[in-house]
């Protein structure tokens, strides 16, 4: 024997769909209690509002329309439907209020600065080609400068290197982006596959200054490979580091891109060669709902490139040719 079982909402659903075109009237009918005066409001012929009532009372079953001579005023019913009705168009206003309001909003977006390239403008213009309204505010600056303007409600997101407090900041990985060595055209090291930690110790190594992500992301590497080359220059931008670096004065470890600097990348053959790049939001705060939009974006992209579950125990990137850009989620590559 089989049982069927229908679904018990399903009537009253179903009753509530064919009444939604009703709503106005309704809401307008139960206001003003006539059907002149609420075919006025609504700016529509009374015959219209007679019928869209009658179609009304077809569907719930109940009289809407008490008559008395010529007179039609709402029955208790249709007043307590026309409640509903002004409760229900009343929400749905507010909310696509809300909505209108985010595609007008505004996004803070705080992102360390060797992240400005590629990365974070490639999201702007996806975002900004969906919702072209929306206006973005950018602050660059150290990892920890980032975080503080996440905290502190300067941002509402933040791109980072380095997995943050993960009581304090939820966070998404968006790619893994591969460092290498970058050398001057005349090196002896040009034209190796790949170098070695070892290849380092004879080396005036160029460097971002203390305190930003990607030299103290430097650091760590160097520590946990056992070097400590001699920093020979500081610099406070990539550019700057690498056009020491093309002059000959040392070399430097940099994110693999697309540099216009007349330098030479070399892979390393160690896999930890690499850093995560990650989207952050705060715990404590509520993203706001277009900055929310634009999180949904990043994390549709990850989910369309094959990315949406990565693991960040395994963000490690393989080595390439010298000069070749890299694969997988690496920002040279996927998200430029």
């Amino acid at each position: 024997m089989f049982f069927c079982y229908e679904n018990p909402y399903s009537f009253v659903m179903d009753s509530v769909a064919r009444l939604l075109p009703h709503l106005p009237v309704l809401a307008a009918f139960a206001d003003t209690g006539q059907v002149t005066a609420a075919s006025d409001v609504l700016g529509v012929p009374q015959p219209q509002v007679s019928r869209s009532l009658a179609a009304a009372e077809a569907i719930t079953g109940i009289g809407l329309r008490h008559r008395e001579g010529r007179t039609v005023t709402p029955t208790r019913a249709a007043r307590e439907l026309g409640d509903a009705a002004n409760t229900a168009l009343r929400l749905l206003g507010d909310a696509l209020a809300g909505l209108d309001s985010a595609l007008r909003g505004r996004i803070s977006i705080a992102f360390q600065h060797s992240l400005g390239e590629a990365l974070v403008p490639s999201y702007i213009r996806d975002f900004t080609h969906a919702y072209p309204a929306v206006e973005f505010a950018l602050t660059q600056g150290s990892r920890a400068e980032c975080l503080a303007a996440l905290d502190a409600g300067r941002a509402d997101v933040a791109f980072i290197a380095v997995v943050p407090d993960a009581l304090a900041h939820a966070s998404k990985q968006v790619a893994v982006e591969e460092l290498v060595l970058a050398v001057p055209r005349t090196h002896h090291l040009v034209g190796r596959d790949d170098v070695t930690s070892g290849d380092l110790a004879s080396e005036h190594l160029i460097a971002l200054r203390h305190g930003l992500g990607l030299r103290s992301t430097i650091d760590a590497l160097l520590d946990r490979w056992g070097v400590s080359p001699r920093v020979a220059f500081e610099g406070q931008e990539i550019s700057t580091v690498l056009g020491l670096v093309g002059a000959g004065l040392g070399v430097a470890i940099v994110p693999r891109r697309t540099y216009a600097h007349d330098v030479v990348l070399l892979p390393f053959r160690h896999r930890d060669a690499s850093r995560p790049i990650l989207l952050v939001t705060a715990r404590h705060r509520a993203v706001g709902l277009a900055p929310q939009m634009f999180v949904d974006l990043v994390h549709r992209q990850l989910h369309d490139a094959g990315l949406g579950e990565h693991d960040m125990s395994s963000s490690t990137s393989d080595s390439g040719g010298s000069n070749g850009s890299s694969g997988g989620n690496n920002i040279g590559g996927t998200n430029a």
